[in-house]
């Protein structure tokens, strides 16, 4: 495994068209992380208290439509 140092020196050795390929593969890593997450905290019913509340806001008329 490459240290952050070693990737960093490695990086800066990239052509300009390469360092974009790889700023944009590094954001849809860090999206697809994201999302994973979210989906784990949806399953492990991280949300749910908040959904129900919602759920009763909208209800009682507590909200505005966006």
């Amino acid at each position: 495994m490459m240290s952050v140092q070693e990737i960093e020196k490695a990086v800066t050795q990239l052509p300009p068209e390469e360092l974009d390929q790889l700023m944009e593969r590094l954001e849809e890593m860090r999206q697809e992380q994201w999302d994973q997450q979210i989906a784990r905290d949806f399953a492990s019913g991280r949300f749910d208290e908040a959904i129900e509340q919602a759920k009763r806001d909208v209800a009682a008329g507590r909200f505005r439509p966006l």
